[in-house]
């Protein structure tokens, strides 16, 4: 009986010390910081890109808007629908 426990608790502990070896699941400090690094210059960049973007957009609106009044209406309908 003992000689069975002994193998038993041995069995165990060389399980344990494979285990311990090698672990693909475990993370290196140097790749993650560098790979949050590269996530926080791809995060400023969209928000560059995104205020490029929505300055874009209010440009291209003032000169819309600009056009608009510029034309004037077009029809009698539309002169009526502006005055209300």
């Amino acid at each position: 009986m003992r000689k069975a426990s002994l193998a038993v608790v041995a069995f165990g502990l060389l399980g344990l010390a494979a285990c311990n070896r090698s672990n693909p699941d475990q993370l290196n400090a140097d790749e993650t910081n560098q790979s949050l690094d590269d996530l926080s210059n791809d995060a400023a960049n969209l928000a560059a890109e995104s205020q490029a973007l929505e300055n874009q957009a209010e440009q291209l609106n003032q000169e819309a808007q600009s056009a608009d009044n510029a034309a004037g209406a077009d029809t009698p309908d539309e002169e009526n629908i502006a005055g209300m």
